[in-house]
């Protein structure tokens, strides 16, 4: 399997053909952001929800974001990707500082490999757009994630620190210090930043009526990144210059399979970003323009790998460069006029001559106006289009891709007494397939459709009290048809997978959210924050095949989030509770595939001292998994037991 594992790595998450049925296929391996956006509008993560939750990566913060279903691999370091509403992690875009993430030769991002040592906010977007901040594919894409860093803001405060320091189980090990100058009108900052761990957890593996306990192999990681941003504010807008660089040797695990523990694989990573723009803001216009270039290198090693060679040394060489420009004009109080291009380049290269050599043009186009009537009901229609153009050096190219896509909103405005709001939207987007999907040596389908999807969603907000206690409620009910919808099952490792298509897919969806602050005496605060997914997410292709009307493989049908906080001063305890509901394995839902359900509680306790005028020393002790739970997000990937975490935290303002 082993042979057969490597040939197939960085392979296709699905192999799609023309027929709308299930098809199973064997083993394979695989800114300044200038929004002020209330949480009453949007799901986020504010700094402090950010320092007190202590998470070792992007990755456990959106976890705890109503509707967002985070598919994790291993503790630090390991494969993250999180999918929203029970749509794929490709239907995300991950922005960060107004700069979109993106990687086209597996089409998902590792959030298990960005940092939140600096990260100051992260907002969850769906069917929601921000004028012209954003970039064009962020805006025509299922879902956003907007993440917001110390590092790329403009302040009024001429010189900023922040450094930190921890120290946890399984030798985990991390320190970052990021400082921010700002003389006048000039943003200078710089950063740094390094992780590790040892990664060997133990763990129990219970097979049938006997528990087995052993150590997690071949799973240590450490990375190291660097970067820096000079900026100038202008009287009318601000531009920025910004190169970031990381590096990353992590050994992969892979899935635990009993009397089956043998493990070396390795992939070293690494990554270079070269970022500008520029945001002019005028009485009646707003403009925006954008460019990136990315360069990211996989090397993956196998050293006992049975070949002629004797082991495999393989590097996949992924590039890109965007381009674009977004535009916000008001022509009246009530009428305002937004729109934009884009432009993406990237290619895709490796030492193995017989992989394909693909470069893909990706233009995005967008229209859109937003009208105020009677200053009672905002009316939002966007036209977007794709224009996608690919060519294979090496083989067989996929074929050219265009496709328009709708959006159209109604949201009310809020009643000064109860504030309420009333939000309706429809939405279609699509995702292309990733390189690897079209074009992985022998498994690659270079006919592949687009992965189409319709959402539905009428969302209610109020907030009813807002005086000694504060009081959020916001609910969702949702409905979204996928067509061609792709699902990946990992097997050996975190490239080994077995692929399968569901041609059509219903969801069924229900959010809530509930959010409190209450002020007891002088120096005492109580918070709380709440929230619950149910996800109804079925094949519906085929009535006559085995998986009809059940759940898609890896998404719960239950999720829940309860933090509860207690504050006296300066002092603080917060108690994070992360529930999820039963799974399957694969999408037939029968016992054999059923994977338990699981209650994960940290505990995180600090205290900030003030040592000296703007200076000042937090100190933050965790406990993550208090119960000790064995459990699993995938079949076969366990993740840590009762685990512990001292951060030492130094800010200056």
């Amino acid at each position: 399997m082993r042979s057969i594992g490597f040939i197939l790595f960085f392979a296709p998450l699905i192999s799609w053909g023309q027929r709308d049925t299930v098809q199973r296929i064997s083993e394979v391996v695989a800114s300044e952001i200038t929004l002020i956006i209330p949480r009453k509008i949007n799901s986020s993560l504010s700094k402090k929800d950010i320092e007190e939750l202590s998470a070792n990566d992007v990755g456990e913060l959106i976890q705890k974001i109503a509707g967002a279903n985070l598919k994790s691999y291993g503790s630090l370091g390991g494969l993250k990707t999180v999918s929203m509403r029970g749509l794929g992690a490709n239907h995300s875009t991950i922005i960060k500082d107004g700069f979109s993430i993106s990687n086209s030769q597996t089409g998902q991002v590792n959030l298990g490999q960005i940092e939140v040592d600096n990260v100051v906010g992260i907002i969850s977007s769906i069917g929601k757009r921000f004028k012209n901040s954003l970039p064009v594919s962020a805006q025509v894409s299922g879902s956003n994630f907007l993440i917001k860093t110390f590092e790329n803001t403009f302040t009024s405060d001429t010189l900023q620190i922040r450094s930190n320091v921890k120290y946890g189980s399984f030798n985990q090990q991390l320190a970052y210090l990021g400082v921010k100058y700002s003389p006048k009108r000039f943003l200078i900052s710089a950063f740094g930043r390094m992780r590790k761990s040892a990664g060997s957890y133990p763990y129990i593996l219970k097979n049938g009526n006997t528990f087995v306990n052993s150590n997690r192999r071949n799973n240590a990681y450490q990375d190291y990144s660097f970067g820096a941003t000079l900026g100038y504010k202008m009287k009318r807008g601000f531009g920025r210059l910004m190169y970031r660089n990381s590096s990353i040797n992590q050994e992969l695990p892979g899935a635990v399979i009993l009397y089956n523990a043998t493990q070396d694989e390795i992939l070293l990573t690494s990554k270079q970003s070269l970022l500008a723009d520029y945001q002019s803001f005028w009485k009646i216009a707003d403009f925006r323009f954008y460019a990136d270039v990315n360069s990211s290198k996989v090397n993956y090693k196998d050293p006992t790998f049975l070949n002629s060679s004797g082991g495999i040394d393989a590097i996949y060489d992924n590039r890109s460069v965007t381009g674009g420009a977004t535009f916000s004009i008001k022509a009246n109080k009530q009428l305002v006029i937004n729109g934009g291009l884009e432009e993406v380049v990237s290619d895709l290269f490796s030492n193995d001559s017989t992989f394909a050599q693909p470069i893909r043009f990706h233009n995005f186009g967008l229209l859109g106006v937003s009208y105020l009537l009677k200053n009672k009901l905002k009316i939002e229609v966007q036209i977007s289009s794709q224009y996608v153009q690919e060519k294979n050096n090496n083989g067989l190219s996929a074929e050219d891709r265009f496709r328009i896509n709708p959006f159209v909103s109604l949201e009310t405005i809020s009643n000064k007494k109860m504030r309420w709001k009333h939000q309706l939207w429809y939405r279609n987007s699509f995702r292309m397939p990733s390189f690897n999907e079209l074009y992985y040596n022998n498994i690659g389908n270079n006919l592949l459709e687009p992965e189409d999807a319709h959402q539905i969603n009428y969302g209610l907000s109020v907030v009813p009290v807002q005086k000694k206690i504060d009081v959020y409620i916001r609910s969702n009910v949702y409905f979204n048809h996928v067509a061609n919808k792709i699902v990946a099952i990992p097997t050996k490792n975190l490239f080994v997978w077995s692929m399968q298509n569901v041609g059509l897919v219903n969801i069924y969806g229900f959010e809530a959210i509930l959010q409190t602050k209450l002020k007891l005496a002088k120096n005492w605060k109580l918070t709380s924050n709440a929230n619950y997914s149910y996800q109804r997410t079925l094949d519906v292709t085929d009535a006559n095949s085995p998986t009809y009307l059940h759940q898609i493989a890896y998404i719960p049908l239950h999720t829940v989030n309860f933090d509860f906080s207690v504050y006296y001063k300066t002092t603080g305890l917060r108690m994070s509770n992360y529930f999820v509901s039963k799974r399957y394995s694969l999408n037939e839902n029968v016992v054999q595939n059923e994977i338990g359900g699981f209650l994960i509680s940290d505990l995180s306790m600090f205290h900030t001292f003030k040592i000296a005028k703007k200076n000042q020393l937090k100190i933050q002790f965790s406990v993550k998994n208090v119960f000790n739970q064995q459990y699993a997000y995938i079949r076969s990937f366990v993740m840590p037991g009762r685990n512990y975490l001292l951060s030492l935290s130094y800010a200056f303002n």
